[in-house]
């Protein structure tokens, strides 16, 4: 038996079918396959309006230097975390500068410098004019009264081949020393005077006569301002000036 071909088969029922009337057969027709997009092209897209970014806000000043600046290194973190510690040590060792000194011996020893350390040396050990340290001008003039008189006179005042100073050490006058009665106030040559016997020459007493005329000044029981007549003032005028303040007398006058 011969085996016909199945597309023959199709064919002829589709022809009888025609032939008939009939509808025809349902055949095997390949799957239909989807119609391409047609192609767009950029004509046809739609055209959007560009996007415009808002500019971004101003940067403070402030703000700029601190994004700017350095940032500190953390391995330097530890070392600014000690440093207020290493600070208050350190200015724990420096030395407090010394208070400046007041009263009738600070007004002598600025006197001394700028008037007497020329001639006398600036701690008394003498040059133009005679020694003051070491307890010489003590030895010359016993009396605090005695010294400042001489100063307030100078060797003019007291006339050359007179008695200079202790008359038991036989001294005369000699020319150079001026006379600083006019030039110093009473307190300056005062002063002046107790600088050299206590400090250069090392006498408690005077330093004791200094306290006691500081604290005199001070509560204004005595005034010191005014300047001593060289024509007429004595020893014995400025030994009641001294005796004025309350004072220790182991070597004062």
């Amino acid at each position: 038996m011969t085996e016909i071909p199945e597309h023959l088969l199709k064919r002829a029922r589709a022809a009888k079918a025609k032939a008939t009337g009939a509808d025809a057969p349902a055949t095997d027709a390949p799957p239909e396959t989807a119609a391409p997009a047609p192609a767009t092209t950029a004509a046809d897209k739609p055209i959007s309006a560009p996007v415009i970014e808002a500019p971004p806000a101003p940067i403070a000043p402030y703000v700029a230097a601190a994004n700017a600046r350095k940032k500190i290194p953390w391995w330097a973190t530890s070392g600014l975390l000690l440093l207020p510690i290493w600070a208050i040590s350190y200015v724990g060792t420096l030395e407090r500068p010394p208070q400046e000194a007041t009263g009738v011996l600070a007004e002598g020893s600025h006197v001394y410098e700028a008037r007497c350390a020329s001639c006398h040396g600036a701690t008394g050990a003498g040059g133009s004019g005679h020694a003051l340290a070491d307890g010489e001008v003590l030895v010359t003039f016993p009396t605090a009264a005695t010294h400042i008189e001489w100063v307030a006179k100078g060797s003019d005042g007291f006339g050359l081949g007179n008695t200079y100073g202790d008359a038991a050490r036989g001294r005369v006058v000699e020319g150079g020393m001026p006379g600083w009665a006019d030039v110093l106030t009473t307190e300056e040559l005062i002063g002046v005077v107790l600088h050299e016997r206590a400090r250069l020459s090392g006498s408690p007493g005077d330093a004791a006569l200094a306290e006691a005329i500081d604290h005199a000044v001070h509560n204004g029981d005595l005034d010191l301002h005014g300047h001593l007549d060289p024509s007429t003032v004595t020893s014995d005028e400025i030994q009641a000036i001294l005796d004025s303040v309350a004072h220790d007398d182991d070597g004062g006058h």
